[in-house]
């Protein structure tokens, strides 16, 4: 396989495939409960146009999801109409914008960013975080960094809160030309930025986390800000994160000063705390990583290897505290055959991890629970254990969960008063959970829901902060957005059959 250059992962994508990636499978965020889809919102779409009322000022669902440094990560779903109105248009000038990716990457010798969006074997996502592939995207470390010195690591702060909405016209068309139409609004660059705007309340400072839409803005910058450097330092970019390799502490700092004062063009700057300079040679993969893998996987798992491998994946997480190592370790356990009480001893191990380290939870039903037949009274008693750590602690994302998992593996949960939690509309993605667990086991409440859903419609200012729970809770005749109700009659949910 040859390697490929940016623009030629671009190119591959048409403006069907652009827009049902998108739309289909790029509106929810991966780290929530996987009960919810946007295909039905996609087909829908497909057979009726894209026509949706425009509106400048959207709002969106916010929810804190945990991160690998046990720190909350704020993400947001875009309101449907919203979201489909600015894809659209990204659909629209598909041509132009490869074109602009062709402009500011064609020249380069490596491809710099090295996660993007682009087609995805055998899947119709268009994004994956820290999806590689390295036949197609190369290494290019291994080249750049003969005769380097120094490795700069340095990243963006608050990389997406902080992106500037203008500053996508600046990118597409230079400043000068931007600053000079900026309010001929007829200009499809600032159109773009219109569309933008509209799903953060017209809001110019910051952009959605979660929806791939915001992967296409934040790369029309970013490629920008490449292009500005890449003559002069060589370096990949993961998202917001460089790394540089430079012959000598001197170019170290000047490639510092000079990315920061890049950054300020676009209206962004240098997260200091994490900057750094290190000194060549530098291991290319990250130390725990290389010890988990020298550790020879047996044919079967027994509870002496297990005890081994999970001790050293811990260890590395007390000294980093990166609990993606965990992570990692459980992706490599899924694929072993386990003896029996082997794997008792690594679900109870789980167990207690789970409850320590929620950043775990989206994948354990996946690569715990489903690899190992776990029997649905263990489920239970973990999600119990889940859902009471989670109320303890207000972790609106490890409730979810619990639902998540009483839903789809048909069992009750503890005795918890979900609808007094609703009432207090702390987060939407655990009302709609709550809402269908209780529709399922308490339906005498449905009442009181749809009392409480009736309430925040009639609340302008924060509807759209709920719109998932007002439109699966209310039926067409008592919502009152007429693009609910054209939704509602063509039988658009956007929650999943379990």
């Amino acid at each position: 396989m040859i390697e490929m250059k940016y623009y030629e992962f671009i190119n591959e994508i048409s403006k069907d495939e652009l827009i049902e990636g998108l739309i289909g499978y790029g509106f929810f965020a991966e780290k929530i409960p996987p009960m919810f889809t946007s295909i039905p919102l996609y087909e829908f779409c497909r057979r009726t146009g894209y026509s949706w009322t425009i509106k400048k000022d959207h709002s969106a669902i916010t929810y804190e999801s945990i991160r690998n440094i046990s720190v909350p990560r704020l993400l947001s779903i875009p309101h449907p109409a919203g979201y489909v109105n600015q894809c659209k248009y990204i659909h629209d000038v598909w041509d132009d914008l490869k074109t602009y990716f062709y402009e500011k990457t064609k020249d380069q010798t490596f491809k710099i960013s090295r996660i993007h969006i682009r087609k995805l074997k055998d899947r119709k996502e268009l994004f994956e975080m820290n999806y590689k592939n390295g036949e197609k995207d190369g290494y290019p470390e291994t080249d750049i960094s003969i005769g380097a010195r120094y490795l700069v690591k340095a990243d963006i702060s608050n990389c997406f809160p902080s992106i500037y909405t203008h500053a996508v016209s600046w990118a597409l068309v230079g400043l000068e030309v931007a600053k000079r139409n900026q309010n001929d609004h007829t200009k499809w660059y600032n159109i773009l930025d219109f569309y933008t705007r509209a799903l953060k309340e017209n809001e110019t400072h910051g952009i959605l986390i979660g929806p791939h839409s915001s992967n296409v803005i934040s790369e029309i910058i970013l490629c920008a800000i490449d292009y500005l450097l890449f003559d002069k330092y060589k370096f990949t970019r993961d998202i917001d994160d460089y790394a540089c390799y430079v012959k000598s502490h001197q170019e170290a700092e000047e490639f510092l000063i000079n990315l920061s004062s890049t950054l300020k063009n676009f209206g962004l700057s240098l997260n200091h705390k994490k900057t750094e300079i290190i000194k060549l040679p530098y291991a290319s993969e990250a130390s725990w990583k290389t010890t988990l893998n020298s550790i020879q996987l047996p044919e079967k798992i027994s509870i002496p290897f297990l005890k081994h491998y999970l001790d050293s994946a811990i260890e590395f997480v007390n000294k980093t505290g990166n609990v993606a190592i965990i992570y990692y370790a459980i992706k490599v356990l899924s694929e072993k055959e386990f003896y029996v009480n082997a794997k008792a001893y690594y679900f109870k191990t789980i167990h207690h991890l789970i409850i320590i380290y929620p950043y775990l939870l989206p994948i354990i039903d996946e690569y715990v629970l489903l690899p190992l037949s776990i029997v649905k009274e263990d489920i239970k008693n973990l999600s119990n254990n889940i859902l009471h750590d989670g109320v303890k602690f207000k972790r609106y994302d490890a409730i979810s969960f619990a639902i998540y998992f009483a839903l789809k593996y048909d069992f009750e949960l503890s005795e918890t008063n979900f609808l007094e939690m609703s009432k207090k509309r702390e987060d939407c993605i655990f009302m709609v959970l709550a809402f269908l667990y209780d529709k399922k086991n308490n339906p005498i409440l449905m009442r009181d829901y749809k009392s409480l859903a009736l309430a925040l419609q009639l609340d302008i200012m924060e509807m759209d902060k709920y719109w998932l729970f007002l439109y699966e809770v209310l039926s067409k005749e008592e919502l009152l957005d007429t693009q609910y109700k054209t939704l509602k009659n063509g039988r658009v949910s956007f929650i999943k059959s379990l």
